[in-house]
């Protein structure tokens, strides 16, 4: 129930009536082929149309669908029956899909997405942009936390959050950008901070990547990981010094730590 949950809670998420009728895709897979031919002569009696069966990674891959309408409930119990079916044929159910009954449009529009969102008031607005960007649907998560900015709707929370999806996405200098107006509008955003560090670090910016952790390490001293990113980005500065001193710290606090151990092995490598 657990995936079965997941689709239907993003397509909920974004308008989408998930009583209709859908275009239900169901596949089965197996490295022989004639087993799933005659799985598929069964389904087709059964009202499935055959769309295709084609080789992929070394197995077989029978891809059949149907027009229906289902709940949560009923397409677990779907998937229990085509289970067991695919069993008596000593094949393997591989799960579904689905897409709008009518094959010719887009399960979601943007259309039909901004439709939606104007739907809600502020305060719902927000609620939806933080469903969304925990479901990770990053591209309509991103039209509403910028619909949130222009009504000036926890624009702390919301230039955070935009930040954190671009910068995931690869638009690191407008990931950045947020992420330093969410500490703007937020200075003791420990998340923000070490948000900053950790994606200049990984993009080179190594200099700037230490400015970032000290601003969260005045906000939370003593804090291994964010003493550890100050030692790795000063290593890689080669300020061997103020890293061995920060990684010894590290160490002080968790002697466990095995990111320190490691950049503790290589600052010995550079002394010796």
């Amino acid at each position: 129930m657990e995936a079965i949950n997941s689709i239907f809670d993003r397509l909920e998420v974004q308008g989408i009536n998930t009583k209709q009728e859908f275009l239900y895709g169901y596949f089965f897979y197996d490295k022989n082929k004639s087993k799933l031919e005659k799985l598929k002569q069964a389904l087709e009696e059964q009202s499935y149309s055959f769309v295709e069966i084609r080789k992929d990674d070394g197995m077989f891959v029978l891809h059949m669908d149907k027009v229906e309408q289902h709940t949560r409930e009923t397409i677990f119990v779907t998937k229990q029956n085509l289970t067991k079916l695919a069993t008596t044929f000593g094949v393997s159910y591989d799960g579904f899909d689905l897409g709008n009954s009518d094959p010719t449009k887009p399960l979601i529009s943007k259309e039909s997405f901004l439709k939606f969102m104007e739907s809600h008031n502020n305060e719902t607005l927000f609620e939806l942009g933080i469903k969304l960007y925990d479901l990770e649907i990053y591209d309509n998560a991103e039209i509403v936390f910028g619909e949130c900015l222009k009504k000036n709707i926890n624009p702390d929370i919301v230039s955070y959050k935009l930040g954190n999806m671009l910068s995931w996405q690869g638009d690191i200098e407008n990931g950045l950008k947020y992420l330093e107006q969410a500490t703007k509008l937020n200075p003791n955003n420990l998340s923000a901070w070490f948000n900053l560090g950790a994606i200049c670090y990984d993009n080179d910016l190594f200099e700037t990547s230490v400015k970032y952790y000290q601003q969260a390490d005045k906000l939370e001293p003593n804090n291994e990981d964010i003493i550890y990113g100050i030692a790795a980005a000063q290593f890689a500065l080669q300020q061997f010094d103020k890293s061995l001193e920060n990684c010894q710290k590290v160490l002080e606090i968790n002697k466990r730590n095995e990111n320190a151990k490691a950049l503790l092995k290589m600052l010995k490598s550079k002394k010796a």
